[in-house]
């Protein structure tokens, strides 16, 4: 078996588990069983993989499987039915919060309790419980978003978190968390297949959970670890196994500084300081994978390999069907996406071309960053030119009309969005940051690359493009081109020599 490993999927604007997503289709198609591992508690986990098209089947989360939960297992639990099965009386509906439904309830000794359910599903999620007249919780309930209680909450007079008990589809409290302190655990106290264990590490609770499921598997299978709060937990397997760490991002801390001397991203710093407790590193580019030999001499330990595949059966768009004067990006709203450039170089282009505007498609990691732009779109007059179109799970039809794609980013790994773009025959204009941008594009031929930071360069480039058919159409079909050399079967190749 092939575990991809990660803390959650409940993020449907992270390109990383968009990126570990896309290596489970490809392990799929070619019949090579894989699934993901989560590690984190989640009383609505189940609702995470369905935002990215994931069959729950195709998930292992870590107390699902220590709780031995029953996998079908589904009950209705509004807010009614919570009531009515307490002996608890709804005294006032307080509204909707974003894509919660709040309640105030009373029980039947004289408590207050705060009940919060999904508007979506009307499933009750979490109740906080306190004495009559009291907002301090004195003690706490999460329901499974599957109809079951699967956590209690024990407070301390300040309204700490002291005790978590979790619970299985069976009603049987399987693990107990002590708290330290309000982050911090002091004892994983684990009854699993008759047998109880105490932990007073996270990762090594996490390791647990690794052997095992290894051992269920026949033992030697692959772990490749997306997030790094699982990388350590891995080392501590006592089990074989093949270990791997998947480097998403830029390892340099400094996006502008030179990562062969400045410090690392946190996020991969364990793994390149200790990458002998690893089989392989992995990255997305060729050119991060030379630089992280630069600096660590790892060797072929290190490996390159996309994080998505270009798609070659998708019908292609003539240019006549194209919107020629639509600038298309897919970025978060956050700051290193630098979006603030991509509206000055649209208003460079539009002092030529006035018919060309810009459509954003992502979600907002950065609320300061989007009333920035939202700021710079409005006094600069361009609310007609500029839209901000959020999270769209499809984005076909719209890379089908799009006449470019930009991107403006300070760093990357390798977007996605390059690899979905050359699959409709979108030309690519980007800056030349670490890393991706020129691993796939071909100067004049199915994009251009742009000094970093370079926004006039980036707009002539743009009036070139949208001021002659014949090149546009040139580079249209470059891009499809070059989506043959990033497809599934090249992509899959690459990993032959891992699994």
């Amino acid at each position: 078996m092939n575990f991809f490993v990660n803390v959650d999927l409940s993020n449907p604007s992270s390109g990383i588990e968009h990126s570990e997503i896309k290596r489970l289709r490809l392990f799929q198609k070619y019949h090579q069983p894989a699934k993901i591992v989560t590690t984190f508690y989640r009383n609505n986990w189940t609702a995470g993989p369905g935002k990215f098209g994931v069959d729950v089947q195709d998930v292992i989360n870590i107390f699902d499987y220590l709780g031995e939960n029953e996998n079908d297992f589904y009950q209705k639990n509004t807010i009614i039915e919570y009531c009515q099965k307490n002996h608890y009386l709804q005294t006032r509906f307080l509204g909707k919060e974003k894509d919660e439904l709040g309640y105030l309830v009373t029980t039947s000794d004289g408590r207050q309790a705060l009940v919060r359910a999904s508007a979506d599903t009307k499933q009750v999620l979490s109740v906080a419980f306190a004495p009559l007249g009291s907002k301090t919780p004195n003690y706490g309930e999460a329901y499974d978003t599957r109809g079951f209680l699967s956590a209690k909450y024990y407070y301390d007079q300040k309204g700490h978190v002291k005790k978590q008990e979790v619970i299985n589809t069976q009603g049987k409290t399987f693990c107990t968390q002590v708290f330290k302190d309000e982050k911090h655990v002091a004892l994983y106290k684990l009854n699993f297949r008759g047998h109880k264990y105490n932990f007073q590490d996270l990762r090594n609770f996490q390791a647990f959970f690794f052997d095992h499921l290894n051992q269920d598997y026949g033992e030697n299978n692959l772990f490749i670890s997306d997030r790094y709060e699982c990388n350590e937990a891995l080392c501590r397997m006592q089990t074989a196994a093949r270990k791997g760490v998947y480097i998403h991002n830029q390892f340099g801390s400094d996006p502008r500084g030179n990562p062969l001397t400045g410090g690392l991203n946190y996020n991969y710093s364990f793994a390149l300081e200790h990458a002998d407790l690893f089989d392989f590193l992995i990255c997305p580019s060729r050119t991060e994978k030379s630089e992280i030999n630069q600096r660590f001499h790892l060797g072929d330990k290190v490996r390159a390999i996309p994080g998505g595949f270009a798609q070659t059966e998708i019908p292609q768009v003539p240019l006549t069907h194209r919107d020629r004067y639509r600038i298309m990006m897919v970025a978060r709203i956050s700051s290193e996406k630098q979006l603030s450039q991509a509206i000055q170089i649209l208003q460079l282009v539009r002092k030529t071309l006035p018919q060309a505007h810009l459509d954003i498609f992502g979600g907002i990691t950065e609320i300061k960053e989007y009333d920035r732009i939202k700021g710079l779109i409005a006094v600069n007059n361009l609310r007609h030119a500029v839209k901000l179109c959020g999270v769209k799970s499809d984005l076909n039809a719209e890379y089908d009309r799009a006449a470019l794609l930009l991107l403006t980013s300070i760093s990357e790994g390798f977007p996605l969005t390059f690899l979905e773009a050359v699959s409709h025959g979108v030309p690519l204009v980007a800056y030349d940051c670490r890393y991706g941008p020129r691993d796939i594009i071909q100067d004049g031929s199915n994009g251009y690359l742009i000094q970093q930071d370079a926004p006039e360069e980036a707009a002539q480039k743009i009036i070139k493009i949208m001021s002659d058919s014949s090149l546009q159409e040139n580079l249209c079909q470059g891009s499809y081109q070059t989506a043959v050399q990033f497809d599934a079967q090249h992509i899959w190749q690459l990993w032959q020599n891992i699994i």
